[in-house]
């Protein structure tokens, strides 16, 4: 039977209400020096970590908004992005037979549980840990001789992590527990005695979620002892640290990092001395493997593109696989050729074979397999790897390299999807400078777009992030409903190689949103939808990409759905990770001329008082320690207070969630149903002709 699409009265329904009787927020008489300026800001007081005043507030806009959202849109989405999270999962490893762990969720759990294979023995079950099912399984790492398993729990999705120990032959938990653990993977040292982790200085509790996150150090657990001890660190606390060990020697290898930035470099400890491994913060380098020469790198030195380099132990670099006119995303080194992993013209994955001297092979993948692929290994003299789309869940794969024959080994059944019924647009689009941007579209096939079919347009457009195609259960209801799913690649993000990042960060930051506006155009003017039909979304810097795009835009859009986003663009240095984002932002409190376009651009500064702006729901996390709440509860606050039409602006400050919203240790998955319900529900109330 042909489902009915929501662009009947409901859809199309807009704002009604005359009045909106928003939460009081006070505004208190606050300033501070900025470059011998003085900045009024009668709601910095929100940015006082944890504050109850504020907390108190921010439990009244909740309300205010779940009561506006109490409507059939909610109901009928709910049922449907919960029916899309019921199936059922395994992780590849399940089907590894040289592998006794794997991840699995029968559908009804909060948590992918960790499982033994040897009597299917459930080993770890996030969802028992809490009641409301909030204390989340971060990573795992099973110790060389496999006694051990170390694994990482955040509590209320926060980045912190707290390490715990499982003796797996007697499954006690060591009573032993190590803290103040962020950004870390957990490394065992050879002998199963001990492991490495980034350890941070402990900070006062009440500041916990907001303080600066400096002086990073490499730490070692001794299991025997049960003490920590430093390994490399603390001599620049702008620093922060991942570990490898090379050969049979295991010679200590870090990255160092700094902040946010691509650029980066390898220091290899030789003797009793550390060694530069890598050139030192002129370019981005990823370690990949090693021979008795040298060091493997996937670079963007001297190469915009990337490229796979070998530096000797001389320090020469020698290349391996040339840069080409696609931007290389990953390379896999097997056993017998070396695999590169580009994003092709299409944003899907284009896959080459190389032998271990860089010379190309005759090897493909099928054109029938098209999307993102990843996690390639050789099984069985099969290559195994996963792919997915936009409009097809997960699959993993064996393919015979010689004839091109392959099998689906799994792959992800969502009840209330059928790929089938689906079809996808690929095109580029103008934006307003003449550059020509990515796009994809997807929708039910039997849909009749025109111009007033529902648009849900997502950016993202910062960091050399490639948003690449990929299954994502939370529009399934918006696209079962009758909906249109856009996808923007805009500058700023890394699918057209370094160039492309270049072209839309700091002064060219405003190329971000004109791409994201002229997306908009694109589609209106091709009858597919138009502005008042199309809802804009992004999370982080995606949030900031709404957000501007709204204040730039005032009433343009039919809705608008900034989350966690950065949106007080001068002060954003002073909490957590905010020092680190300068490579894309700079430091507008310690730089007069970034401060200057970033005023420009940040979507708190800008909204003018009386400006008739497009219905608005602001989505944070109360424990977001990457991009403070407070960036949306001051946003919340002044847009209601300058809001001049009856447009609603609302807020959800979900409680014990923190940045992400994704799998891992974002969110369990009632929460995510919840957010991602709410927003589309906002949506609907408002997008029409």
């Amino acid at each position: 039977m042909k489902k009915i699409y929501l662009a009947i009265p409901l859809l199309l329904l807009g704002c009604t209400d005359s009045n909106f009787n928003y939460p009081a927020s006070e505004k208190k008489p606050l300033s501070y020096e900025a470059h011998g300026e003085t900045i009024n800001d009668p709601y910095l007081y929100m940015e006082e970590c944890q504050n109850l005043e504020v907390i108190a507030w921010a439990d009244k806009q909740n309300a205010f908004t779940n009561n506006y959202l109490n409507a059939p849109e909610y109901d009928e989405l709910y049922q449907q992005i919960s029916e899309a999270y019921s199936s059922e999962y395994y992780s590849m490893s399940y089907f590894d037979e040289e592998s006794d762990y794997y991840y699995y969720n029968s559908g009804a759990n909060q948590h992918n549980q960790y499982v033994k294979k040897e009597g299917n023995q459930v080993i770890l079950n996030p969802d028992e840990w809490s009641k409301d099912q909030t204390l989340n399984l971060a990573n795992v790492s099973l110790s060389p001789d496999e006694k051990y398993l170390a694994y990482s729990i955040s509590d209320g999705g926060v980045d912190w992590r707290t390490i715990y120990l499982i003796n797996l032959q007697t499954m006690e938990k060591l009573e032993a527990a190590v803290t103040e653990v962020k950004f870390s993977s957990i490394d065992w040292d050879q002998d199963s005695k001990g492991f490495y982790y980034n350890k941070y200085p402990k900070p006062e509790e009440k500041n916990r979620l907001c303080e600066p996150s400096l002086n990073a150090a490499i730490y070692y657990f001794d299991i025997d002892s049960g003490e920590n001890s430093l390994f490399y660190g603390e001599i620049n606390p702008e620093e922060n640290y991942s570990l490898s060990f090379v050969g049979e020697e295991n010679t200590p290898l870090i990255r160092v990092i700094n902040g946010s930035e691509e650029e980066n470099h390898y220091i290899i400890k030789r003797g009793d001395v550390w060694e530069l491994a890598t050139p030192k913060n002129i370019a981005s380098f990823d370690y990949q493997d090693y021979d008795e020469e040298g060091l493997f790198f996937l670079t963007n030195f001297e190469a915009p593109n990337y490229r796979l380099v070998k530096i000797l132990y001389t320090g020469e670099v020698i290349e391996i696989i040339p840069e080409t006119d696609l931007a290389l995303k990953s390379i896999s080194i097997l056993d017998d050729f070396i695999i590169t992993n580009s994003i092709n013209t299409d944003m899907n994955s284009m896959v080459e074979f190389y032998s271990k001297g860089g010379e190309l092979l005759d090897f493909k993948i099928p054109d029938d397999i098209e999307g993102t692929l990843s996690s390639f290994s050789m099984y069985k003299d099969k290559l195994r790897f996963s792919v997915s789309n936009f409009i097809n869940p997960t699959q993993y794969i064996d393919l015979d390299l010689n004839t091109l024959d392959y099998t689906i080994v799994w792959q992800d059944k969502v009840s209330n999807f059928n790929p089938a019924n689906y079809e996808k647009t690929f095109t580029y689009y103008e934006s307003k400078d003449g550059t020509m941007v990515p796009l994809t579209y997807f929708h039910r096939k039997d849909l009749e777009i025109n111009s007033e079919t529902p648009i849900f347009l997502y950016g993202y457009g910062g960091y050399n992030i490639s948003i690449r195609p990929s299954f994502s259960r939370k529009y399934v209801g918006w696209l079962e409903l009758g909906g249109v799913v856009a996808i923007a690649n805009l500058r700023g993000g890394g699918e057209l190689g370094k160039k492309w990042h270049n072209a839309g960060r700091l002064k060219q930051k405003q190329n971000v949103f004109d791409d994201f506006l002229y997306a908009s155009k694109y589609l209106e003017a091709n009858n597919i939808g138009n502005r008042k039909s199309t809802v804009i979304s992004g999370r982080s810097n995606g949030g900031l990409l709404v957000g501007t795009s709204l204040v730039q835009n005032p009433n343009y859009f039919g809705a608008t759905l900034p989350a966690v986003g950065v949106l007080d663009m001068l002060r954003f240095t002073e909490f957590t990770e905010g020092w680190g984002w300068r490579g894309d932002y700079g430091s507008p409190l310690l730089s007069k001329e970034d401060f200057d376009f970033n005023f420009e651009i940040s979507p708190y500064h800008q909204l003018k008082e009386g400006d008739c702006y497009s219905p608005t729901l602001v989505t944070t996390g109360r424990r977001d320690d990457r991009v403070v709440p407070s960036h949306s509860y001051k946003f919340t606050a002044r847009i209601q207070e300058f809001q001049g039409c009856n447009n609603p602006v609302m807020l959800i400050d979900t409680v014990r969630a923190g940045h992400g919203s994704g799998g891992g240790a974002a969110m369990p998955k009632w929460k995510r149903i919840e957010l991602f319900t709410s927003e589309q529900a906002f949506a609907l109330k408002h997008v029409s002709s």
